[in-house]
């Protein structure tokens, strides 16, 4: 499969079909539950090694700062600040990942206006993606919140990544299409992706972007709450608690259990100069196989 650089970011699929990932191929057919089929072919082709490095992983909600824009060019300076492996980046644009490397996106439409260049999730990565997919969604799975690709680590293992943006709990309740209760549509994506989930391999795979909730549970309803830990059964949640001292977060980075959080920073709200990046706090870190 060809894979694209940041300025060759892949197009959208046709609203009309599903992907379905088999043996290093995307395959369409018609409409309905997206399904996703991770070939172990792709990890066979792809050599292994015994030596240990960590792979440096961080997300971002960068809460649409305009590529070029003075909030924009601090939050792109911090992307670029370190030697990052991977990126998910939740309303965002792809200009202000980092230049050398390769980009993949759920596409622009997530049932609001559509706004030049905005995504709901971008993932970067400095080695090529292969395969990659975008879950179009159905009246089970809201679209536009999921992306899924394979990349290699510095051993030259690989490692599966999935970006989402999970509906905030007023999503499309007073905006957008104004025909929602309350966590309806939150809950439905996490029913989707539950079903989704099954699917993916049960090995040296990162799940990460805005999840829309604290773990453990803050305010949200217990309901809400449970559906988030069944949806994510069998991963471990990296930033769960109290991170830099006393914040929590609502950013999250999750992976199978055959991978082991070596560190963990924070991306704060504010610059040090006082300038507001995010209403969200980022979060990178180093990640190694146990």
């Amino acid at each position: 499969m060809q894979t694209r650089k940041k300025s060759e970011i892949a197009r959208p699929p046709d609203e009309r079909l599903n992907r379905q990932v088999v043996a290093g191929s995307l395959q369409c057919r018609p409409t309905g539950v997206v399904t996703i089929r991770w070939s172990q072919l792709h990890r066979d082709q792809m050599k292994e090694s015994n030596d240990p490095p960590t792979i440096r992983i961080g997300t971002w909600n960068t809460e649409w700062a305009k590529p070029g824009s003075p909030r924009g060019n601090i939050i792109s300076d911090k992307l670029n600040a370190t030697d990052y492996d991977v990126l998910c980046v939740t309303e965002g644009f792809a200009g202000i990942l980092p230049d050398e490397g390769h980009v993949i996106d759920a596409g622009p439409d997530w049932g609001y206006p559509l706004r030049k260049g905005r995504r709901k999730v971008l993932l970067w990565s400095k080695l090529p993606w292969t395969p990659h997919t975008h879950a179009i969604g159905s009246e089970q799975f809201p679209k536009g919140r999921f992306v899924a690709g394979v990349t290699e680590t510095p051993s030259g293992a690989c490692l599966t990544v999935v970006g989402v943006c999970i509906p905030w709990s007023h999503a499309h309740v007073n905006t957008g299409s104004k025909d929602r209760k309350p966590w309806q549509d939150h809950k439905r994506w996490l029913a989707g992706f539950e079903k989704l989930r099954c699917q993916f391999v049960k090995s040296r795979t990162v799940i990460l972007g805005d999840f829309n909730q604290r773990i453990p549970r803050t305010w949200v309803p217990h309901k809400v709450h449970d559906a988030l830990l069944r949806a994510f059964e069998g991963f471990e949640f990296a930033t769960a608690g109290k991170l830099d001292g006393e914040q929590t977060l609502i950013d999250h980075i999750a992976h199978t259990p055959d991978l082991v959080q070596d560190s963990l920073e924070i991306w704060h709200k504010k610059c040090a100069g006082g300038t507001r990046l995010s209403d969200h706090l980022g979060v990178w870190g180093d990640f190694g196989r146990r």
